[in-house]
């Protein structure tokens, strides 16, 4: 039979694990519309998955693979780049439940825009200085901001969403 003690620590796990759920699928969501921004974007301009290729060849390198094929190297190039992308993504999902979880803030889309712009941003920057390269100087900084913004937006709108469906 469980006591208090065992009942209140089982509750604690089970909104942790949910939070964990919901802050993934958040960051999936956020990742996604980013790619489906730039997709748009390129495409646009007639240059489609000219983006992901080019931050795929400064974080991952322009032969990391050792293939001769060009065509090949790019394709697993963009997939390496994006499967990192959404792993990135997953961990700021969890990263932002974990932040209302503790803070206790309330669920806005202010405050989702304002994480993916400062947070989200913050990051992106950071890794490209630590990639060494030259990139943020040739990079389309509204359409950087914007997609940030978006994803942030579109976390804090699922993670609301859930918060609704759960009562």
């Amino acid at each position: 039979m469980l006591d208090s003690d065992d009942s209140s620590e089982w509750a604690y796990r089970e909104r942790l694990y949910k939070n964990l759920r919901h802050g993934a699928v958040a960051g999936l969501l956020g990742g996604g519309s980013i790619m489906i921004l730039v997709l748009g974007s390129d495409t646009l301009f007639f240059r489609p998955l000219a983006t992901p290729d080019l931050l795929a060849k400064a974080l991952i390198g322009d032969n990391a693979l050792g293939l001769d094929f060009a065509v090949q190297l790019r394709f697993v190039r963009i997939m390496m780049f994006t499967v990192l992308h959404l792993a990135v993504f997953t961990g700021l999902g969890i990263l932002l439940t974990s932040l209302l979880r503790v803070t206790g803030a309330r669920q806005s889309l202010l405050i989702g825009g304002l994480y993916g712009l400062s947070v989200c941003t913050a990051l992106f920057l950071a890794v490209l200085h630590l990639s060494g390269t030259g990139l943020s100087a040739g990079l389309h900084w509204p359409t950087v901001l914007l997609a940030n913004l978006v994803a942030g937006v579109v976390m804090m709108s699922y993670l609301k969403v859930r918060a609704a469906w759960d009562g």
